[in-house]
C-alpha cells in the first residue's frame, strides 16, 4: 500500500503542490513553453540548408576587405568559394573579377588573366560594371608593375661610379619596362578596347592605366594626351571628387613622358605641379617625393648645383628615398667641388642608415673626397681602417673555408635547422651581411629558405586542423557542430528540464492525497536518480580523467624535448663562440669541428620536430576531448532514468489518487518526451546531411595533404642542399668581395700616395719656376748693372 507523501525543501525533493486553477495554468505554460522550443527544433531539423543572396553578398564584402588589407591568399580563398559552389548567384559575376586581383600579387598572372578575359566576355550587368577595370587589369598585366619598393633600391640610379665603371666595359645601364606574357596581338586588342571607350565615359582607373601603357610603350604624346584628360592643368591635383586618387599618378606619368619628349622646361613645369599637392594617401606622398627627386636630378643634369641640392633636401627622413636624395646629394656637391658639404651629406647618410648595401661604396667615396680636399692624412687614416676592417673579416671569414665539404654540411645543417627563419646573418658576422645581401643569388636563396620553410609550417597547421575537424565530425551527436543546430539542442535540454519539473509536480500533487507504506521508498530511490541527474556534467567521468592524464604525459614529454633542445642550442652557441675566439691560439680540427657542429644542429632539428609531432597529437587529442563529451550522453542516459522513475511512482499513485487534470498533463508530457527523442534523431540527421559533402571533401583533403606531405619533404631535402651550395659559394664570393674591398683600400692608398706625389710634383715644379724667374730677374739686374757701369 502507498504511504503519505512527504514535501521537502530542495530542488531534488518534491514538495507538496497547492491545488487551484493558477497552478494548473503555470504547469500548462511550462508546457507550451517546451513544445513551442519541440516545435521550432523539428522545423529546424527538416528545414533545408541554403545560402541567401544577402549572405553571399557579406562573403563578398569580406573579401574585398581582405584584398585590401593585404590578404590576397584568404581573399582568393573567399572569392573561389563564391565561384565553385555559388556559380550561379548574382555575386559569382563580380568575384570573377576580385579573384583575378587576388590572384596577381601571388604571381598567378596567367590565371588571372583568365579571369578579366573572362568577365570581359560576361554579359550580365553584375559583370559589365567591372569590364573597363579588366581592361586596365590586363593593360597593366601586359606591361607589369615593378615589385614594391623598385623605385627605392640601392641600384644603378644611386651609383653613378658604378655606372660609369659598367659603361667603361660596355654594358647598358639603361632599365627597359619589364615584358609582360600576353601576345602582341591580345595587346593590341586591350588597346583598341581602351580606345572603344569615350574619354568622357572612360573610368578614371582605366584611363591611367592606358596612359601608362601608353607610355611605357614609347607612344609619348598619345600618353600624355589621355593622363592630362585625367588631371586638366587648370584643375588642383589633389582636389577631391571622382578617380581623386588618380590624378597625382596620372600627372607624374605625363611628366615623365613629357621629359622622354626631350621638353625638359615643360616637365619641370609638370612635376613643379604635382609639389604644390598635399595628398592624404601614403602611396601619393611618395609620388610627390619622385617628384622632388625627379626635378633635383634635371636641375643636376643641367649644372644647376643649387636649386638640385633644395629639391634633394625636400626629401625628409621619414621618405623611403631619404638614403637615395642624400647620396645623390652628395654627388652633386662632389661635382661642384664643394666637398666639406658632400662628406657631410655622406656622413649623415652613415648614421642614418650604417647597414646600407652602398655603405662601403659611401666610406669609399669619403676617403676620394678628402685627396680632392687635398686630406692626405685624413684620406690615408680612411682608407686604412677600411683595409683593417674588410682585411679582418676576410680572414675571419676565410679561414672557416678550409674543407669545402665539411663547410656546405655545415651550411646545410644550419639551414636545416630553421629553414623559415633562416637569414644571412646565420652564417655571417654583421659587418658581412651587408656585403653579402649585394649578392642576388644569396638573397634569393634566403628568400627560398623561408618560403620553403613557411610553406612547411603552414602545411603543418592544416594537417593539424584537418586532424581536428576529423574529430569533429567523428563524435555521435552532430547536431552541435552547428550554432543553430545546437541552439535547438540546447533548447530540448532546458525543455526537458522543464518537463520534469511539471512531472514532479503532478507526483507531488498526487503525493499530498495517497497513504501507503511504500511512498517514502519511491521517494527515496527518486531523490537518488535526482541526485545523478544532477550530477554528471559537474562530476567526475573516469573515462575523461583517463585521457586528459594522456594528454598530460604528452605535454610534459613536448616540454621536455624543448627544454633538450634549449639546452643544446646553448651548449652549440658558446662551442662556437668558443672555437671562434679560440682557433688562433689552439690547434682545433677545423673538419672535426665543422662535423661536430653540423651533427648537433641536425640532432636539435630532429628534437625540434619530435617536439612538434607530439604537439600536433596534444591538439588532436584535446580535440577529441573537446568534441567527443561523453557527459551529454550520461545527463540523458539519468534524465531517461529519472524519467521513467517518475512514470512508475505517477502510475502508482494515480490507481490510489485518480486526478482528472494531473492525468491530461502528464499525458502531455509523456508526449513531449517521446516527440523529443525523435527530433534530436532528426537534429542529428540533419547535420549529418551537411556535413556529407564535408565529409567527402575531408577525405579528398587528406589525401592531398598526404601527397603534399610526401612532395614537400622531397622538395625540402633538395632546397636544403640547394641553399647550403648557394650559402658555401655566396661564402666564398663574400670572401672574395672583401679581399676586393681590401684591395679598393690598398688603390685609395695608393691614390693618396699618387696624390701626394703629384702635389710635391706641382710644389717643385712651382718652386723651379720661381727660381726660374727670381733668377731671371737677378740677371736682370745684374746684366743692368754692368750697363750702368760700362757707361
Amino acid at each position: 500500500m502507498i504511504g503519505v507523501g512527504l514535501g521537502l525543501a530542495s530542488p531534488g525533493v518534491l514538495r507538496a503542490a497547492a491545488p487551484g486553477g493558477d497552478w494548473l495554468e503555470q504547469q500548462e505554460a511550462k508546457l507550451d513553453e517546451a513544445e513551442e522550443a519541440l516545435k521550432h527544433a523539428a522545423e529546424a531539423a527538416k528545414r533545408a540548408v541554403g545560402v541567401s543572396e544577402e549572405e553571399l553578398a557579406k562573403r563578398l564584402v569580406q573579401g574585398q576587405l581582405q584584398l585590401a588589407e593585404g590578404d590576397y591568399e584568404g581573399a582568393a580563398i573567399t572569392f573561389l568559394d563564391l565561384l565553385e559552389n555559388h556559380p550561379k548567384s548574382q555575386a559569382a559575376p563580380q568575384a570573377v573579377f576580385f579573384l583575378g586581383e587576388a590572384l596577381v600579387p601571388l604571381q598567378m598572372e596567367r590565371w588571372a588573366f583568365e579571369l578579366f578575359t573572362q568577365n570581359l566576355g560576361d554579359g550580365r550587368p553584375e559583370a559589365k560594371r567591372f569590364h573597363q577595370r579588366s581592361v586596365a587589369r590586363l593593360l597593366d598585366l601586359s606591361i607589369p608593375r615593378r615589385e614594391a619598393g623598385f623605385a627605392r633600391r640601392p641600384g644603378l640610379s644611386a651609383t653613378p661610379e658604378v655606372r660609369a665603371r659598367l659603361r667603361a666595359v660596355g654594358v647598358s645601364t639603361t632599365l627597359e619596362p619589364p615584358k609582360g606574357k600576353m601576345r602582341d596581338e591580345d595587346v593590341e586588342r586591350l588597346v583598341r578596347w581602351a580606345q572603344s571607350y569615350p574619354a568622357k565615359d572612360r573610368q578614371p582607373e582605366l584611363s591611367y592605366a592606358f596612359g601608362r601603357h601608353l607610355y611605357l610603350s614609347g607612344r609619348h604624346d598619345d600618353a600624355i594626351a589621355v593622363l592630362d584628360a585625367m588631371s586638366p592643368v587648370d584643375i588642383p591635383i589633389t582636389r577631391g571628387g571622382e578617380g581623386a586618387q588618380w590624378r597625382v599618378r596620372a600627372a607624374y606619368v605625363a611628366a615623365s613622358a613629357t621629359l622622354a619628349k626631350g621638353a625638359v622646361d615643360e616637365a619641370l613645369e609638370r612635376f613643379g605641379r604635382i609639389v604644390k599637392a598635399n595628398p592624404s594617401a601614403a602611396r601619393d606622398r611618395q609620388i610627390v617625393q619622385l617628384s622632388w627627386l625627379a626635378m633635383a636630378r634635371i636641375h643636376h643634369d643641367d649644372g644647376n648645383v643649387e636649386d638640385a641640392v633644395i629639391n634633394y633636401r625636400r626629401i625628409g627622413r621619414d621618405s623611403p628615398y631619404f638614403a637615395e636624395a642624400m647620396y645623390e646629394t652628395a654627388w652633386t656637391l662632389m661635382a661642384a667641388k664643394r666637398y666639406d658639404r658632400a662628406v657631410q651629406a655622406l656622413d649623415l647618410l652613415l648614421v642614418y642608415d650604417p647597414d646600407s648595401p652602398i655603405a662601403a661604396e659611401i666610406k669609399h667615396l669619403r676617403g676620394k673626397i678628402r685627396i680632392q680636399q687635398r686630406d692626405y692624412e685624413g684620406a690615408e687614416e680612411q682608407f686604412l681602417a677600411l683595409r683593417r676592417e674588410f682585411d679582418r673579416l676576410g680572414k675571419r671569414l676565410g679561414s672557416k673555408l678550409q674543407s669545402s665539404g665539411d663547410a656546405t654540411a655545415y651550411f646545410a645543417a644550419v639551414v636545416g635547422e630553421d629553414m623559415e627563419h633562416f637569414s644571412l646573418g646565420s652564417l655571417l658576422p654583421q659587418g658581412a651581411v651587408t656585403v653579402a645581401r649585394a649578392l642576388p643569388r644569396a638573397v634569393h636563396a634566403e628568400k627560398l629558405s623561408g618560403e620553403v620553410g613557411a610553406l612547411n609550417r603552414e602545411l603543418d597547421e592544416l594537417r593539424a586542423m584537418l586532424a581536428q575537424m576529423e574529430e569533429a565530425v567523428a563524435v555521435p551527436h552532430k547536431a552541435k557542430l552547428f550554432t543553430d543546430l545546437a541552439g535547438h539542442v540546447a533548447a530540448l535540454d532546458q525543455g526537458a528540464l522543464d518537463v520534469v519539473e511539471v512531472q514532479e509536480q503532478l507526483v507531488a500533487r498526487l503525493s499530498v492525497k495517497a497513504k501507503g507504506s511504500g511512498l517514502e521508498q519511491l521517494e527515496g530511490q527518486r531523490r537518488r536518480l535526482r541526485e545523478q541527474l544532477d550530477a554528471p556534467r559537474g562530476g567526475a567521468n573516469p573515462r575523461l580523467e583517463g585521457a586528459a592524464r594522456g594528454v598530460e604525459r604528452l605535454e610534459q614529454q613536448a616540454h621536455k624535448l624543448e627544454l633538450t633542445v634549449d639546452e643544446l642550442r646553448a651548449q652549440l652557441v658558446a662551442t662556437e663562440r668558443y672555437y671562434e675566439e679560440t682557433r688562433a691560439e689552439q690547434k682545433i680540427d677545423h673538419q672535426a669541428f665543422l662535423t661536430q657542429a653540423a651533427e648537433m644542429r641536425d640532432e636539435i632539428a630532429s628534437l625540434e620536430d619530435e617536439s612538434a609531432a607530439l604537439r600536433r597529437r596534444v591538439g588532436r587529442a584535446r580535440a577529441a576531448l573537446r568534441f567527443a563529451n561523453p557527459e551529454d550522453d550520461t545527463w540523458r542516459q539519468a534524465l531517461s532514468a529519472y524519467q521513467q522513475h517518475l512514470g512508475q511512482m505517477y502510475a502508482a499513485l494515480a490507481k490510489a489518487v485518480p486526478d482528472a487534470d494531473a492525468d491530461r498533463l502528464w499525458k502531455r508530457a509523456a508526449r513531449w518526451h517521446a516527440a523529443s527523442t525523435a527530433v534530436r534523431s532528426g537534429l542529428d540527421d540533419a547535420a549529418e546531411g551537411r556535413l556529407k559533402k564535408a565529409l567527402v571533401i575531408l577525405a579528398e583533403e587528406r589525401v592531398n595533404l598526404d601527397r603534399y606531405r610526401v612532395e614537400l619533404d622531397a622538395v625540402q631535402g633538395r632546397t636544403k642542399d640547394l641553399v647550403s651550395q648557394v650559402m658555401s659559394a655566396t661564402y666564398r664570393d663574400v670572401v672574395g668581395e672583401l679581399h676586393n674591398q681590401v684591395m679598393r683600400s690598398e688603390v685609395g692608398l695608393l691614390d693618396v700616395a699618387w696624390a701626394m706625389k703629384e702635389a710635391e710634383t706641382d710644389e717643385v715644379h712651382r718652386l723651379e719656376l720661381e727660381r726660374d724667374r727670381t733668377l731671371g730677374e737677378l740677371d736682370a739686374a745684374v746684366q743692368m748693372g754692368l750697363e750702368e757701369l760700362g757707361r
